[in-house]
């Protein structure tokens, strides 16, 4: 089976190193270019902690801020391994999505102590401030990159769709979903979809392709990366969410 990996750079470099130690060649075709901002200016008077809930946010703040006294709170474990390399000291991971995140910041924190400072992206999935707001807590935003939708998929992918042998695709998130929906129509492979079995982070990174054609979309048991690569190398633990036709 060809694996085609669609996050955004340079995630999809990691994906595939953790593929290849698997056994598994993929095909890195991402479907989002993530531009970071070139200078982060924020004022954090009154913050008490940072909010990342993606490694881009972490990627965005390392190079331009030099702040990293502030305890940081993450969606998950692979974005707090990012902030500790980049140089956080206290670091706690929901291991998890955005519901978790904010069970876990409404355990650790309190709101009274001051405002939390999410670095994100222009997109994103979720509403954790509103999720944080309604229990009192001060939310304010910085926005750090933006993913922004590539014209046109590889070749190797488009032609690894066209041989009609099974393809599986990994799903970070809706938007990539969408993206690559919207790619496979623009050059017109609507109809091999039915070789092709989308594998997502989760149930709701997969919503887009729902009814698209595809063969099966299956979402991770967990929302983690490690959760999503386990279903390619233990198919018998699969929980197909159905097929899209």
């Amino acid at each position: 089976m060809t694996v085609l990996v669609t996050r955004g750079w340079p995630g999809a470099k990691r994906t595939a190193t953790e593929l290849r130690a698997r056994g598994i060649d993929p095909i890195i075709a991402p479907v989002l270019d993530i531009n970071f901002r070139a200078r982060i200016e924020v004022d954090l008077t009154g913050v008490q902690a940072l909010v990342f809930t993606s490694g881009n946010g972490v990627r965005a703040w390392g190079p331009r801020r030099p702040e990293r006294d502030l305890p940081v709170y993450t969606v998950g474990d692979s974005t707090a391994a990012d902030a500790r390399k980049a140089g956080f000291r206290k670091v706690l991971s929901a291991n998890g999505d955005i519901h978790d995140l904010a069970a876990l910041i409404k355990r650790k924190v309190k709101p009274q102590n001051g405002a939390l400072l999410h670095v994100r992206g222009i997109h994103v999935a979720g509403d954790l401030a509103g999720a944080l707001k309604a229990d009192g807590y001060q939310v304010r935003d910085v926005i750090g990159y933006g993913a922004v939708a590539v014209d046109a998929l590889r070749e190797d992918a488009i032609a690894a769709i066209l041989c009609g042998a099974p393809v599986a695709v990994l799903i970070h998130s809706a938007r990539g979903a969408k993206t690559f929906l919207d790619l496979v129509r623009k050059f017109g492979l609507q109809a091999w979809l039915k070789a092709v079995t989308a594998y997502g982070i989760s149930a709701n990174a997969l919503k887009p392709l729902e009814n698209a054609g595809f063969a099966e979309l299956v979402a991770a048991a967990h929302p983690s990366e490690e959760a999503l690569l386990d279903l390619l190398v233990h198919p018998m633990e699969l929980a197909p969410l159905g097929d899209a036709s």
